[in-house]
């Protein structure tokens, strides 16, 4: 019985993830659809009879205070970050066959 409850709970654990649902909106789907999302790619990889598109997307999260739940003189503020959001498809005869995300974050 807790074998099945583990197996389910793992299973939609994995089906939300951002990573799944980047998959489910760009697999089998026209090269097409990524030029018109992404615009143009940073950086194209070619392997041959497959080809890896690079897109990169950087945003700026701003410093914000940090809530505490409780009264302090001094608050605690979170620094300035750079996010990094790059995007890999991979394409062989114009679908797109794999999906892969990579966040990196700077101070």
């Amino acid at each position: 019985m807790y074998r099945i409850l583990i197996f389910i709970l793992l299973a939609a654990l994995g089906s939300c993830s951002g990573q799944r649902s980047l998959q489910k909106a760009y697999l089998g789907k026209s090269q097409s659809v990524l030029a018109e999302k992404f615009g143009k790619p940073k950086t194209v990889l070619d392997y041959g009879d497959e080809k890896v598109y690079v897109y990169e997307i950087v945003n700026e999260l701003k410093s914000t205070e940090i809530s505490q739940a409780k009264l302090t003189l001094d608050p605690m503020i979170s620094p300035m970050v750079e996010k990094t959001e790059r995007y890999y498809f991979t394409v062989k005869d114009e679908k797109i066959t794999k999906v892969k995300l990579e966040e990196e974050y700077k101070r």
